[in-house]
């Protein structure tokens, strides 16, 4: 305890502490008088003061602990999902949100926060994958929702430690049959051939759309976003994507995705051709190329629908003719960087496992055709 002077000849008496968080505190009393008796009472009112400021800062942990150990997990999910879901497109929540439903169909509503520990989140996950055969990459959609929320809990101080560091989910070693599955990322050029040709008599437009894709290697949402504006000679510029949440055009889905590409003649042949389906309707506003009767951008899903009436060895979606044009381009002897440039990829990782497996194709071809040559006759 030390005494200041004031200036008003009274007499301030101090004296230091550590509060609960470990920081140093100051106290004071202010006295008429600086004597024995007076020091005497300054210390017993200083340690009252600071016996009483101790208790309250623990009264006040206390409670933040109750409080802590009573929240649930499907508090700090709301909690979390209301802040996430005004940073991100309509359809990156959407899908956020499915992860989301499910996870609470496995975690109940009375769970604590305090109980979702790594054997818990680990359990769940195993049974998902193991029994009951959901996907690895489904799995890693899961585990990232539960990161999600953790990893905002700790920001709120909920928890000190995130337990989805130690959730290790070992991949199942696959059969033979599910390796060359895997290989089957793109179709061949004469299994595209006949995939559009049986396309066009599926529907006509669609049949399109399809080529279109293969010779751009544009993501569904990319293509169907794409505005006669957009088209400056033989140059597209990718500025968007179309989500099919809020039903409108946004923004690509990374920097890298913003792109301009060269079209070939074929697909400025495409662009012509596809709107003149429907020359009666109202007008396209917009002037959107991929659209529909209603001129609206075709859904996703009525593609896909569509790709499901063609008899093909191979599982057919949208995304199958990106990665054929990766594969068609990689014939072609184009480098890999400007491979990925031209389909906006930052990860090489999806291009170069594509591009490994045509290159392996095409070594091979090479010694087939190195076998047949006969010097000696």
């Amino acid at each position: 305890m030390w005494v200041e002077d004031l200036a008003n000849g009274k007499y301030k008496y101090c004296e230091r502490y550590t509060d609960t968080k470990g920081k140093i505190r100051k106290v004071s009393v202010t006295l008429d008088k600086n004597s024995s008796r007076a020091r005497n009472e300054a210390s017993r009112l200083l340690y009252n003061k600071i016996d009483a400021k101790l208790e309250k800062e623990k009264q006040k942990i206390e409670d933040e602990q109750n409080k802590i150990a009573s929240i649930t997990f499907w508090e700090v999910q709301d909690e979390y999902f209301s802040i996430y879901e005004e940073t991100v497109k309509a359809k990156t929540a959407s899908l956020r949100d499915t992860a989301k439903k499910k996870i609470r169909s496995l975690v109940s509503e009375e769970t604590f926060l305090s109980d979702v520990d790594s054997v818990f989140i680990l359990e769940i996950l195993e049974k998902l994958y193991y029994k009951e055969n959901y996907s690895y990459s489904y799995i890693k959609t899961l585990k990232a929702s539960f990161n999600m929320v953790l990893d905002y809990a700790i920001s709120k101080e909920y928890l000190s430690v995130n337990p989805i560091s130690n959730v290790k989910i070992k991949k199942k070693v696959l059969t033979l049959e599910q390796r060359e599955k895997k290989k089957e990322k793109y179709l061949e050029r004469n299994e595209l051939k006949q995939v559009i040709k049986d396309m066009a008599i599926v529907d006509k437009s669609t049949s399109l759309l399809i080529e279109f894709m293969s010779l751009t290697g544009l993501r569904f949402g990319e293509c169907v976003a794409i505005q006669r504006k957009n088209i400056e000679n033989n140059v597209l510029h990718i500025n968007g994507t179309w989500d099919s949440v809020s039903n409108s055009k946004t923004t690509t889905k990374n920097i890298y995705s913003d792109r301009k590409i060269t079209l070939p003649k074929r697909c400025l042949q495409i662009i012509e051709e596809y709107p003149l389906k429907y020359p009666n309707n109202k007008v396209n506003k917009d002037n959107y190329v991929f659209i529909t009767k209603d001129h609206k951008p075709i859904r996703l899903s009525v593609v896909n629908s569509r790709l499901k009436k063609i008899d093909s060895v191979k599982n057919l979606s949208t995304h199958i003719f990106r990665h054929t044009h990766i594969a068609l381009l990689t014939e072609l002897g184009i480098p890999l960087k400007s491979i990925m440039e031209r389909v906006g990829h930052n990860n090489p990782q999806t291009t170069l496992s594509i591009y490994s497996h045509v290159t392996d194709k095409m070594s091979k071809n090479i010694i087939d055709k190195l076998n047949e040559i006969d010097l000696l006759n």
